[in-house]
Formats: structure tokens, C-alpha cells, sequence
């Protein structure tokens, strides 16, 4: 009877523990709860205002991107080849010498053969051979693009002459961080403006979120191959070039922001 006795308060002892044990996790995960307060984000009846926010920043493109390109054709494709790889030597070769660097510079080649259907888009009806050569030159200096498009125009390529002016990414960058700080302050303005007139106190930020960034970028005036003024001294025709002048580009941003209203 004695032994039953203690078994029973062992037995009881060791659930009472149990039960304690189970008790103190239970409270200490109230506790990690409370602490935490997962649903602090926005509470479901929090009165909130968007705004947008806007900002334009004026500058200077210092990217100038150069994109002409060059057709051959005829009725020896080996002979069309050739002419183009010398071609596209010399241009290469004449565009380091000006100061650009390998990078600056991508060339495009493509060469078809028609055989003995010939080509329906040639100058020459029996031709089968067509190249095409596509440069893409990329120049972060004023004067020295004015220098690639006083040499380009004399090899008399088809397409653009004048270059495309944007800004570089390294330059989007730096504006999109100062076209931002001013957007949200705009916003800020904005969303101060509008609780003053709902009689109501700006509270914290909920949420930010960029709509766009960018500008417009001008297009390149469009010359043609052949397109030459008539030089009266000689007779003959040659070929101009126009001064490269970037003026201003826009940089514009826009944010979202979300604000909790008291």
C-alpha cells in the first residue's frame, strides 16, 4: 500500500511538471508574439493617402551613338567580301587613330548569296551577292564626336549621319538619385497639402514604389548615302556634315508613396 502510494505521487509529480513545462513554452511564445506584433504592418481600419510624387531634372547627353551602315553588291561574292573587309579596316583603323578605343566600336557584317536567282533588292539586276555593314559607335566627347561625323560623312554611308544623343548609364544613374530625393519631396508636399485640407495629420510611411524614370531622347537627323552639296569650284559632289550640338535633355521620375493618415 505504501509503494502504491508513491508511485501515485510520482506519477502525478511527473504530469504536474508536464503540464508546467507545456505552460511556460505557451506563455514564452505569447511573449515572442506579442513582441513581434506581425500584424503592426497597417492595421485593416488605417485611414491611408497615395501621392505621387514628380520631379524633371534638366541636363547635358554626354553619350553620342553613332549607327551608319554600308551596302556592296555584285556578281562575285568572294570580290564583294573583300571589298568590305578592306572597307571596314579602313573606317576601323581611321576611327582608333582619332582616339576611340576598341569598345567604342561594333561592327555588324552580313553577306548574302543569292546564287543564280540573284538578288530581287539589288541596284544590279544579275547581282547575287549582298553585303551589308552595320557600325555602331559609341563616343562619350563632345568635340571627338564631332570629329567621328566629320569622317563618316566622307565614306558615304547610308542611314544616319548625326549621331543619337542620350545620357550614358553612369550619368542615369547620378540623376535618377537626385531625380528621386526630389520626387519625394514632392510627394511629401503634396500628401502635407491634402491631410491640412481633410483636417487630418500626416502620419508615417507605409509604402514607396518608383512608377518610372527616364527621358526622351532625340533622334538622330536621318542622311542618306548620296545626299551631297554641290561644290561650284569643281564641279563635283561633296559630302557634309552638321554641327553636333546636345542642347538640354529632361530626366523625369515619378514615385508612389503611401502615407497613414491621423
Amino acid at each position: 500500500m505504501e509503494c502504491y502510494n508513491i508511485c501515485m505521487k510520482q506519477s502525478i509529480t511527473i504530469t504536474l511538471n508536464a503540464w508546467i513545462i507545456c505552460g511556460v513554452l505557451l506563455l514564452a511564445n505569447l511573449i515572442t508574439i506579442g513582441l513581434w506584433r506581425p500584424w503592426s504592418g497597417v492595421a485593416s481600419n488605417a485611414r491611408t493617402i497615395v501621392i505621387t510624387g514628380t520631379s524633371t531634372i534638366e541636363s547635358e547627353p554626354d553619350q553620342y551613338v553613332f549607327t551608319p551602315y554600308y551596302q556592296k553588291d555584285g556578281t562575285d561574292k568572294a570580290a564583294v567580301n573583300t571589298e568590305f573587309s578592306n572597307l571596314s579596316k579602313t573606317i576601323v583603323a581611321k576611327l582608333k587613330a582619332l582616339g576611340l578605343k576598341d569598345s567604342a566600336i561594333k561592327v555588324d557584317v552580313n553577306l548574302y548569296d543569292y546564287g543564280v536567282y540573284g538578288s530581287i533588292s539589288s541596284s544590279e539586276p544579275e547581282s547575287n551577292a549582298v553585303a551589308t555593314m552595320t557600325l555602331t559607335i559609341t563616343v562619350r566627347d563632345k568635340d571627338l564626336a564631332q570629329e567621328v561625323q566629320d569622317y563618316l560623312v566622307t565614306t558615304l554611308p547610308s542611314g544616319s549621319i548625326t549621331p543619337q544623343i542620350s545620357f550614358s548609364s553612369a550619368k542615369q544613374k547620378v540623376l535618377e538619385t537626385q531625380a528621386r530625393n526630389e520626387a519625394l519631396k514632392d510627394a511629401k508636399s503634396k500628401a502635407e497639402a491634402s491631410v491640412k485640407e481633410l483636417g487630418a495629420r500626416l502620419g508615417r510611411v507605409v509604402a514607396v514604389s518608383d512608377i518610372t524614370s527616364g527621358g526622351i531622347t532625340p533622334m538622330p537627323w536621318m542622311v542618306k548615302s548620296g545626299e551631297a552639296v554641290s561644290n561650284s569650284s569643281n564641279g563635283s559632289d561633296t559630302s557634309t556634315s552638321y554641327a553636333i550640338q546636345p542642347g538640354l535633355n529632361n530626366f523625369d521620375f515619378q514615385i508612389q508613396v503611401t502615407y497613414e493618415i491621423n
